[in-house]
């Protein structure tokens, strides 16, 4: 069995859970008798590829899947005997979470605060006290639709936030964000975490969960091979590597060109068409070949350095990326 980030002494009632967790969707496992605690009031990382089991693991904690097999605590409570228990105590936010567009953001939290079952009075105060926490406080008579992309997310952690859980989860909530938005959200979740609320968080921007993370999980398959410490994560083997590639200018088929070359494994956009991760094959990669190959295509490279953050170069030893 996994053993769990902290010393159960330490914390005798962790946030999460999890023994023998497995769940299947017809023939594919998502989850493979998984074991995995989180502590009250830290920060912790649900990292691994695309398929691997995150969203199902977050479902599942949510109360939005039920168990097929294994044991699940949230909030030192059992998900298969107090799941209406646990939705009052835990905020959930999906990857593409569904809103109202047309309602102003009060209307929104307001809808939200009137299905937890809170007073008019409650839910004034509530909404005014998220606002500020989210830092919407200037849009609070602002349809949803017209906010931009980073502000909508900030209303989506409102939502989550105005029923007041001791549980945070939210899944990819930095998809599609400038690095800007990114940045000042992961400060908002150490915020909150550092007010002394769980937070529980997936994302595919392994850099930033790297630098504001007390703990991760990384699930590869429906496994755990990881979970610990941001520091006890281990180095990477070298054969496989991360670079980040900077443009000075947006190119929409550097993503092909790099990805049809010898010794690249895969090519992400970050956050635009002039910003790339590179993952090489270092056993096989001919930099001077790869670097020629953008001149000749001419392209201006800005940058083209090593990402040496470890929980980059930990995932790199342990996923092997896909699904069965």
């Amino acid at each position: 069995m996994t053993p769990s980030v902290q010393d159960p002494s330490v914390d005798p009632v962790p946030a999460v859970s999890v023994s023998r967790l497995s769940h299947a969707f017809d023939e594919r496992r998502a989850l493979r008798s998984i074991d995995l605690q989180v502590p009250s009031g830290c920060l912790h990382g649900l990292v691994g590829p695309n398929g691997a089991g995150k969203s199902t693991l977050m479902k599942i904690l949510s109360t939005l899947l039920e168990i097929q097999s294994g044991l699940v605590q949230v909030l030192g409570m059992d998900i298969s005997e107090d799941s209406l228990s646990i939705r009052r105590r835990v905020g959930y936010l999906s990857e593409d979470p569904v809103g109202y567009r047309q309602l102003t953001v009060f209307e929104m939290l307001d809808f939200c605060g009137a299905v937890h079952g809170q007073t008019r009075g409650e839910r004034d105060n509530a909404i005014a006290t998220v606002l500020q926490t989210v830092g919407l406080e200037a849009h609070r008579d602002t349809q949803v639709g017209t906010l931009s992309r980073g502000e909508q997310r900030r209303v989506g952690i409102a939502r989550v936030l105005v029923h007041d859980p001791e549980l945070l989860i939210f899944d990819e909530p930095a998809a599609g964000l400038d690095p800007r938005a990114r940045s000042e959200l992961m400060t908002l979740m150490r915020g909150l975490s550092d007010g002394g609320k769980t937070v529980l968080v997936s994302s595919h921007v392994l850099t930033e969960l790297g630098d504001h993370c007390d703990s991760v999980t990384v699930l590869d398959r429906g496994d755990v091979c990881f979970h610990g410490l941001i520091d006890q994560l281990p180095g990477s083997d070298g054969e496989l590597a991360c670079y980040q590639l900077r443009l000075e200018h947006d190119d929409e088929g550097i993503g092909r060109l790099l990805a049809g070359h010898q010794g690249v494994v895969d090519v992400v956009s970050l956050e635009s068409s002039a910003a790339w991760q590179v993952v090489c094959r270092t056993t096989e990669i001919n930099f001077g070949e790869l670097l020629a190959t953008l001149v000749q295509h001419g392209t201006a490279v800005e940058a083209f350095v090593r990402d040496r953050n470890r929980l980059n170069e930990a995932f790199l030893s342990l996923t092997s990326g896909g699904v069965d």
